[in-house]
């Protein structure tokens, strides 16, 4: 991939100050948050715990024209320590739902945590802060989130060294979400998503921000459930270097059918949910350059998913996913790189508080 290395040495202290400064305003909502909660009404604390382990068999998105590489023993794909890799992750979600009159406003936190077990780089330490309100024919909800340590693979250097560097970043989310219920079977749901991108020192080039914004119908039949809705999404890349603009538009078009809750046996005690989505996605690069000019990808996500639930408070989510990018480009290189494919298998137990 054609980018340009801008090393900066940091030292050790500012590494550190710097990882741990954007944890700063979520460390004391926490602490705010878990201090009213316990001071006040202890009791009406509610949470949840999940523990969760997915396989992937393509961790790092390789193109055929990679894996084979890869099975060759190239050295640009040295830092691969093994194409197919379990997670195993732990999500925790605290709550503290007030009530006023007719309003019902639920503030929360979240912590999650993921590790790869063969490549090791690729963890996560993700949080979010969440405010919710509940009326009969609505609910709205404000979510800010971060994502210090985004790490997506290696990429080698263009200044002659072909050194490979760590192409990794952080992310801000910020969400809005609304829902509206006019009609007894009839939902529609909107959303606006601002994110902020910032790469590591090596690939600053790459920073940009992205907006989002969508519209969801639900409409629940006697016998299934059916959710369909459009996203539009624009990134635009914020420090270019020779013209090499990654500024992209993406249309995105989501559907999913699930059905009513059955119960496993005659007693009814265990209950499970089959459900099955799609996703497809139309992103249009921007850019004139070599690498993105005339370039389009179309990615295909399939969805299949199975959940029981044996208790109010505990359930078990099984899923498959099958992912798929189709490109458009002028360029071989492209081709050649970034068109993959990628099967998904997950398992999530939640527990409920």
């Amino acid at each position: 991939m054609p980018i340009i290395r801008k090393p900066v040495k940091i030292s050790p202290q500012k590494r550190v100050v710097s990882l741990l400064r954007p944890f700063r305003p979520i460390m004391l909502s926490l602490v705010l948050f878990l201090g009213l909660a316990h001071s006040t009404a202890h009791a009406q604390l509610i949470g949840s715990v999940s523990v969760s382990t997915s396989y992937s068999d393509n961790a790092f998105q390789l193109s055929e024209y990679d894996l084979s590489r890869y099975q060759d023993n190239n050295n640009l794909l040295s830092f691969v320590k093994t194409t197919d890799d379990l997670t195993i992750g732990t999500k925790v979600e605290l709550a503290y739902p007030l009530h006023y009159r007719w309003w019902k406003i639920t503030p929360s936190v979240i912590g999650n945590i993921s590790q790869n077990v063969s490549n090791t780089e690729k963890y996560r330490r993700d949080a979010a802060f969440k405010v919710r309100v509940d009326r009969y024919y609505w609910n709205a909800s404000l979510q800010y989130a971060l994502h210090p340590h985004i790490y997506f693979r290696d990429f080698n250097d263009n200044d002659g060294s072909d050194k490979l560097e760590n192409y990794s970043y952080s992310r801000d989310l910020y969400r809005a979400d609304l829902t509206l219920e006019p009609l007894k079977n009839t939902s529609f749901k909107t959303n606006y998503r601002l994110e902020n991108f910032r790469y590591n020192e090596f690939f600053a080039e790459a920073d940009g921000k992205a907006t989002q914004g969508g519209l969801s119908v639900v409409y629940r039949f006697p016998v299934f459930t059916m959710d369909a809705g459009y996203d539009y999404r624009t990134f635009d890349n914020e420090n270019l270097v020779d013209n090499d603009d990654a500024s992209y538009n993406a249309n995105i078009y989501h559907g999913k059918l699930t059905i009513p809750k059955m119960p496993v046996s005659q007693e009814g005690k265990i209950l499970w949910q089959p459900s099955l989505a799609l996703n497809y996605q139309q992103r249009y690069y921007q850019g004139d350059g070599s690498w993105y000019g005339g370039r389009a990808d179309y990615t295909y996500t399939m969805n299949a998913a199975f959940q029981w639930f044996f208790a109010a408070n505990l359930n078990l989510s099984l899923d498959y996913s099958h992912i798929f990018r189709n490109v458009e480009s002028d360029s071989e290189s492209v081709l050649r790189l970034k068109e993959y494919g990628e099967n998904r298998f997950g398992a999530v137990i939640k527990y409920k508080f």
